[in-house]
Parts: C-alpha cells; sequence; structure tokens
C-alpha cells in the first residue's frame, strides 16, 4: 500500500505544478506579460495548496480511493487546461480570473494530497513525512523536465497538457490494477479522466483566420509552432486602388504582423536602404553587413542589391523561421532565397549571447549593422533594446559605419497629430544616443513604425542627409520614409537591464490597443499559441 501512495503522491504532485507551468506559461505567450502572469499565478497555486492542506482535516473518511480520485481530477484538469483557457480567451479575452480559477483548483487539489496520504498511511509505518515531502519536490523538477525538454518544444502547448494529462491518468489506472478493491469504484473517473482531455482538444481547435478588416474569413497557408514563437500566413482577396484583384498575404509571428506582401518593400527600404544610402552619401563603401533578428530574409534581400557588399552576418534565434525562410516557396518568392545566397552566412543563435561574445573577443568588424527585432512586448525582447546590449553591438561597429533599429509604433497614440514620437521609439533613441551613437529617429508612414539610425561618425548631418535624399517632411519619398527634426519626444528613460523601462511602455502600448493586436475572440484564436 505505501508504494502506491508513494506513487499517487509523485502523479498527483506532478500533475498540479504541470498544470501551474502550462497556465503561466500560455498565458503569457498570449498576452506578453511575462512577470506579472508568472507571479500571480504562482502565488495563487501556492496559496491554495495551503488552503487545500488545511480544508483536507474536512475529509472524515479518507481512503485510497478517494485519493486516488482526486489525483485523477488533477490529471484531468493539466489535460484539459489549455483548452479551457481557449475557450475563455474565446468569450471573455484577457480575463485573468480564468487562469487563476485553473491555479486555484489546482492548488486546492494537490494541497490536499499530502495530509490525506499521510492520514490514510496512518497504520503503515513505513510511510515517511519526509519521504513523502521529497516526493512532492521530486514531481516538481520530474515534471518541469519532461515539460521542458521532451514535450514542448515538439508539441506545443496544448499536446503537451493532452499527452502528460493522460499519461498521468494511465499510471494511476495502472497502479490500481494491482487492487482490486478500487478497479470498480474509479473506473469511470479514470474513463473522464482520460475523454474529457481529448474532448477538449478536439473542440478548442480553431482554424479559421480572420482578414485584417474583420470583414470575413482569410485563407490560412502557414501555420507552425516553433519552441519560440507561433508563425502564421494568411491571403486575403483584395481590389488595389486601380480595381485590380491582387492577393495580400500576412506572416504573424506570435499574433503580431511580421510583414504584408503590399507593405512589407516599404518597410525593408526603410531598415536597410535608408543606411545604405547614408554611406553612399557619406563615401563609406559598406562591405561588411551584420542583421541580427530579420530571419525571413527580406532585409538580407534589399542588403544583397548592394555590389559593394561582400559578406552578410545573419543571426537569428528560431531555426524554424530559416528552415521556412529556405524552403517555403511564398516566402522565398518575397526573400528571392536571399538566406541561400553565397554571400550570406546564416547563425542559429540567440543574438544577446552572440553579441556578448563577439564583443568579449571581438573577431569582425561590419560596415553596417540592421537590428531588425520584434517590438519589445515581453522582458526578454526588452534586453535587445538596452544599453548594454547597444554598447556591444556597437563595438562591432566599424568606425565610420551605420546601424539601423527597428523601434516600435511610431507616434505617441494620444498625439492625433502624429508629432509626438511613441514612448517606445523615444526610449530606444534616447538608449542608442546614451552609449555613444550620433542617433536619429524616422518613420515609414505606410507601416506606422519608427527606425533609428545611428552612426560613429561625427560628421554625418541628419539633416542634410534628409534633404539630399527626399525623405524630409514634404520630400518626394516621405511617403515611404520620413525624417522630421520637429518631432516632439515624451519624458522617458533609458532602457537599461535593471529596469527596462521599454517593456512598461510597450505593455501600456499594448493596452491600448488591444482589440487591434489582439485577435483572439472567436475565430481569432487562431492566433494564439499551440
Amino acid at each position: 500500500m505505501q508504494i502506491l501512495i508513494y506513487l499517487l503522491t509523485l502523479v498527483g504532485s506532478g500533475a498540479g505544478f504541470m498544470t501551474q507551468m502550462l497556465v503561466s506559461g500560455y498565458w503569457t505567450s498570449a498576452f506578453s506579460e511575462d512577470v506579472f502572469y508568472y507571479s500571480v499565478n504562482l502565488a495563487t497555486y501556492l496559496l491554495f495548496l495551503g488552503v487545500g492542506s488545511y480544508l483536507s482535516k474536512k475529509v472524515t473518511q479518507p481512503s485510497l480511493a478517494f485519493l486516488a480520485g482526486i489525483v485523477l481530477v488533477l490529471a484531468s484538469l493539466s489535460g484539459s487546461a489549455i483548452p479551457i483557457l481557449r475557450f475563455g480567451i474565446k468569450g471573455y479575452g484577457n480575463l485573468i480570473i480564468v487562469p487563476l480559477a485553473l491555479m486555484a483548483l489546482s492548488g486546492l487539489l494537490c494541497g490536499m494530497i499530502i495530509p490525506l496520504a499521510l492520514r490514510i498511511a496512518n497504520d503503515e509505518k513505513k510511510v515517511s513525512l519526509g519521504l513523502l515531502f521529497f516526493i512532492d519536490y521530486l514531481a516538481a523538477i520530474l515534471f518541469t523536465l519532461i515539460f521542458t525538454y521532451v514535450c514542448l518544444v515538439p508539441l506545443g502547448y496544448s499536446k503537451t497538457g493532452l499527452v502528460l494529462g493522460i499519461g498521468s491518468s494511465l499510471v494511476v489506472v495502472m497502479a490500481l490494477l494491482f487492487n482490486r478493491e478500487y478497479q470498480k469504484k474509479l473506473f469511470g473517473l479514470a474513463a473522464i479522466s482520460m475523454i474529457l482531455p481529448l474532448a477538449a482538444f478536439y473542440f478548442a481547435q480553431v482554424h479559421i483566420a480572420p482578414r485584417m478588416d474583420r470583414t470575413g474569413v482569410a485563407e490560412l497557408i502557414l501555420n507552425e509552432q516553433s519552441h519560440y514563437q507561433k508563425i502564421l500566413m494568411t491571403e486575403e482577396n483584395k481590389v488595389s486602388e486601380n480595381g485590380t484583384p491582387i492577393k495580400e498575404r500576412l506572416l504573424f509571428l506570435d499574433g503580431f504582423i511580421q510583414f504584408s506582401s503590399e507593405t512589407e518593400e516599404n518597410y525593408h527600404l526603410c531598415i536597410a536602404d535608408i543606411p545604405l544610402l547614408a554611406a553612399s552619401v557619406e563615401k563609406i563603401p559598406v562591405k561588411t553587413a551584420l542583421v541580427l533578428g530579420g530571419g525571413d530574409g527580406l532585409a538580407v534581400r534589399n542588403l544583397l542589391k548592394s555590389q559593394q557588399i561582400e559578406k552578410i552576418t545573419l543571426v537569428e534565434l528560431d531555426p524554424v523561421m530559416i528552415r521556412l525562410s529556405r524552403e517555403n516557396p511564398i516566402l522565398r518568392g518575397y526573400n528571392k532565397d536571399s538566406l541561400s545566397h553565397p554571400k550570406v552566412e546564416v547563425i542559429v543563435a540567440d543574438a544577446f549571447r552572440w553579441v556578448m561574445e563577439q564583443y568579449r573577443k571581438p573577431r569582425n568588424k561590419y560596415d553596417l549593422i540592421v537590428i531588425d527585432f520584434p517590438w519589445p512586448k515581453n522582458l526578454t525582447l526588452a534586453r535587445l533594446f538596452s544599453a548594454e546590449f547597444y554598447r556591444a553591438t556597437f563595438q562591432l561597429l566599424s568606425e565610420k559605419g551605420f546601424v539601423t533599429i527597428q523601434a516600435g509604433p511610431s507616434y505617441l497614440r494620444e498625439d492625433p497629430s502624429r508629432t509626438t514620437l511613441s514612448k517606445i521609439s523615444a526610449s530606444i533613441l534616447n538608449t542608442v544616443r546614451s552609449v555613444g551613437l550620433k542617433a536619429f529617429p524616422y518613420v515609414s508612414p505606410e507601416e506606422r513604425e519608427a527606425f533609428v539610425m545611428g552612426t560613429k561618425n561625427s560628421s554625418f548631418d541628419m539633416e542634410k542627409f534628409s534633404q539630399k535624399v527626399s525623405i524630409f517632411g514634404n520630400g518626394v519619398l516621405s511617403v515611404l520614409c520620413r525624417y522630421d527634426s520637429g518631432w516632439q519626444m515624451p519624458e522617458v528613460k533609458i532602457n537599461t537591464l535593471n529596469t527596462l523601462p521599454v517593456s512598461r511602455y510597450m505593455y501600456d502600448w499594448n493596452r491600448a490597443n488591444r482589440d487591434r493586436l489582439y485577435f483572439y475572440r472567436g475565430n481569432h484564436l487562431i492566433f494564439l499559441p499551440d
């Protein structure tokens, strides 16, 4: 009997802890508020562990069947947690009561396990309180390792919860097969604990993508979940201004638009061609270029147009994005097979770590650096916009080289006149200046994206450059990229690793634009992580 008690403790504690990891990770991935959700969810789970332990005394006649029933309910909850979250988001959006309710129920049930196990095993001298607690902690590390290194990467959140939930139920059932006294009592509950997650998983899958204007349904032509992000591409039928039917394709990363086939050329002209023009005007040859991020290959495509460039190094975190950019016929059509070009070296690595390694042991200098990361919507991304990262990156820049940075949304939402930069772009601009570079903002009016261009060249005059290439206020090219020395700057802080205020600015901007950015309600659930 003591072996069965230890086994139920292991599985039950593991299933409860698994629910906490699934819910916290999934909600964070969906809404990009990592510290807040992890902290609140974990605190709720720990609180209700105590509540469950206290309430266990209300069970007057605990039995092994009762304990096994609790473990089966926990296993079922673990397997159904992600579908429950998806249904909750579909009906109520970002309502935190949904994940907190799951945390409370999971913690409540899990907290009852050890007190009940001790009371059930009261006559078993070999059942040790110390060993029970050790098994409880062992379950946490064991399920964490399985979750992180075995299941999450190939399966994603939904399938990981399903596999581990049903697997936990099967372990309990197999253990009870050796004890006929409990087979009949728990047969129905065991069946429900496996059928319920399967049914919830099936009904929670949504594969219908909305059009950008939400007037209908777009065709989903790419749907992959990598370890780092959900990668989607949709296709919409539209009519151009001259009445010609066109197909607009949109690539989404974790629910945010990475590019639109109708406007991406504008964006990549700003981030890649403008610094090339600046170098050309200053008569500085660009022979080597470094691209950080930009795994779609579109920035590299533009850089390859320059006959001067001899080598381009691309550092991208997500190998799935690299594979798609090299193999997917649609993406290859846009990037012109840039990532397979002989001048291009692709390095699959965390850009933060890679840059820091290069900084400690400098090997190469680059005439142009393009930093093309997603918006700093969480703390992990915000560190890629920090002063420390920029300082290390700019050490790799040649003496008179140029750097461009994708700097988030262009204008302050509260200023309809569009004369004030957003707090995100203003913070990034000030952060670049804080580490010693001359830096200037400019925007893509079509994409409403801001960019920061910096250089070590003290003689570079952005005002003269913008006039020469016609990107000043009313210049010919200002509809594509626009610079205005008269933009207002909101009061912001420099983004450092100690504080990362840009993540707070991005968080506030996201909240103000929630309905436009997070297409989760109803069929928009397609944008949720898998």
